[in-house]
């Protein structure tokens, strides 16, 4: 029962639960008037959608419009024609396009890292990054400990989708600018200020490798106090947000 006393706030409130509890899925899209908010009751409509767009790295046939060719080898959805590549991927003509892209975002699957352009890191091609050899610090790796019989015995790797997801929550962050082109599948490159980053996936942890720009190059006399500083604060400050961010992403994924 919704009485006349804030009845908005009630209604918004019901959605919620019942999206949390399974009846239908119920997205609050940021950028979006509540009205125009959808209510998917049938969420395998949904999950089929989001489908044509990930199943494209493994698709044997070329692409044949740009926007495709751009989205399978960057993991780039661009607003200005968006539309031809979810043409392309026969995403239905019923699925408002608008509606869809904010779907995306709100579920971790997108980032948006420029007016106008999603990153997808998901759907990226695998393994022709190549890592320079000598980080400027060694590599911060990040592992799990996970509660005694929390998984079966035959489950030894981590969920493949906390990478991806990590990817994103980090390309949402102000400080970290994404570098679409210098990516793939497992391994993803950031700028960090004065500082080169990459998020690589390994079986069972995930690593961060920093290197330093020229610009932040120790002077020939080898580094000062000041330089070492600079760089031991980024560095702290790069381990705190990939540790928040990896936090949120597991509870999300794992519960």
């Amino acid at each position: 029962y919704i009485d006349d006393h804030q009845a908005d706030d009630q209604f918004l409130a019901l959605l919620r639960l019942f999206h949390h509890i399974g009846f239908f899925a119920y997205y609050e899209l940021k950028g979006v008037p509540l009205e125009s908010n959808w209510v998917c009751t049938d969420t395998t409509f949904l999950y089929k959608e989001i489908s044509k767009l990930l199943i494209i790295r493994f698709h044997p046939h070329n692409p044949q419009r740009v926007a495709t060719k751009r989205f399978k080898k960057e993991g780039i959805i661009n607003e200005r024609d968006y539309q031809e590549l979810f043409k392309e991927v026969g995403i239905s003509e019923e699925t408002p396009s608008e509606w869809l892209l904010q779907v995306l975002q709100n579920l971790s699957f997108t980032a948006e890292i420029g007016p106008g352009r999603f990153f997808m890191p998901t759907v990226l091609p695998k393994g022709h990054i190549e890592i320079p050899d000598c980080p400027t610090v060694q590599p911060l790796c990040f592992a799990f400990n996970f509660k005694e019989d929390a998984f079966s015995e035959n489950l030894l790797d981590l969920p493949r989708s906390i990478f991806c997801q990590l990817a994103v929550h980090l390309a949402n962050k102000d400080e970290w600018d994404t570098c679409p082109n210098d990516s793939d599948r497992s391994t993803i490159r950031y700028t960090y200020g004065d500082l080169e980053v990459f998020l690589i996936d390994k079986p069972g942890r995930i690593e961060v490798a920093v290197f330093c720009f020229e610009s932040f190059i120790f002077s020939k006399k080898g580094p000062c106090p000041a330089d070492l500083k600079k760089l031991h604060d980024h560095c702290a400050a790069i381990k705190d947000e990939v540790k928040e961010e990896i936090e949120a992403v597991s509870g999300s994924v794992m519960g």
